[in-house]
């Protein structure tokens, strides 16, 4: 039986650890001035490692090592989840907003370029450039959806943040920064109202506690008692939130 170790596929940016005769796949290794190493595994059933600046390779062997039951587990259900959205952007063709599904209509004109009745109207001249004017129609309805909800969440439990900002983030749905700012992928956008609000909670109660401890988790199902059952739906949806 070979002993874990970590290395290096010639030709890749891929790292491998060897346990007990599974591969495991690392596809990356983030270094921040964190404290702690964090086994991260994505939507896309890929594991992530956020690591210290000088934490050695060996510290982070030893770690897989000791959790490899729990990834490979946690990459065999999501590789049960539904199947990433590929989207070929033809009439017809379901695209979401705040859960809701809104089927694709090609428009020859309209009173603007992207509108959403009962289904999503793209004019046809957007055609050759649809992916990235829906990704921009999507990050101007997030901004003004998600910057109100936060708002009113922040009234209603005094978690005031510095600024609100949508991004293009594909592996966090929010992020809270050290200076007190939120940010919230555009992608969220997308997800049922009741979703959005679990990750804008989450977030604000990370301005008061920035750790995922007992502390925090309490807090968070004060304000929001159901957080685990919403947490649980964007865990097994969110492959399907993709444009």
């Amino acid at each position: 039986m070979q002993n874990p170790a970590l290395f290096f596929v010639p030709g890749s940016k891929v790292l491998f650890i060897t346990a007990d005769m599974y591969d495991i796949p690392i596809e990356k290794i983030v270094r921040s001035r964190r404290r702690t190493i964090a086994l991260v595994i994505t939507s896309e059933a890929q594991l992530i490692v956020r690591a210290p600046l000088k934490a050695p390779a060996a510290m982070i062997e030893d770690l897989i090592r000791e959790k490899r039951s729990w990834i490979l587990k946690k990459i065999g259900e999501i590789r049960q989840r539904p199947a990433t959205t590929v989207h070929a952007y033809s009439e017809g063709e379901t695209f979401f907003y705040l859960g809701r599904v809104y089927p694709l209509h090609i428009v020859e004109s309209g009173n603007s370029p992207i509108e959403r009745t009962d289904r999503l109207c793209v004019c046809r001249t957007l055609l050759p450039d649809i992916k990235h004017r829906l990704k921009c129609w999507y990050m101007q309805e997030a901004q003004r959806e998600i910057h109100a909800r936060c708002m009113w969440f922040s009234m209603t439990t005094g978690y005031t943040p510095k600024s609100i900002r949508i991004t293009d983030a594909r592996q966090r749905w929010g992020s809270c920064t050290s200076e007190g700012g939120l940010n919230f992928s555009w992608r969220l956008i997308q997800a049922p109202l009741e979703i959005v609000d679990y990750v804008i909670v989450h977030e604000l109660v990370h301005l008061k506690q920035p750790d995922h401890s007992k502390k925090f988790w309490s807090r968070l199902k004060e304000i929001m008692p159901d957080y685990e059952r919403r947490r649980e739906w964007l865990r097994e949806n969110e492959r399907l939130l993709r444009i």
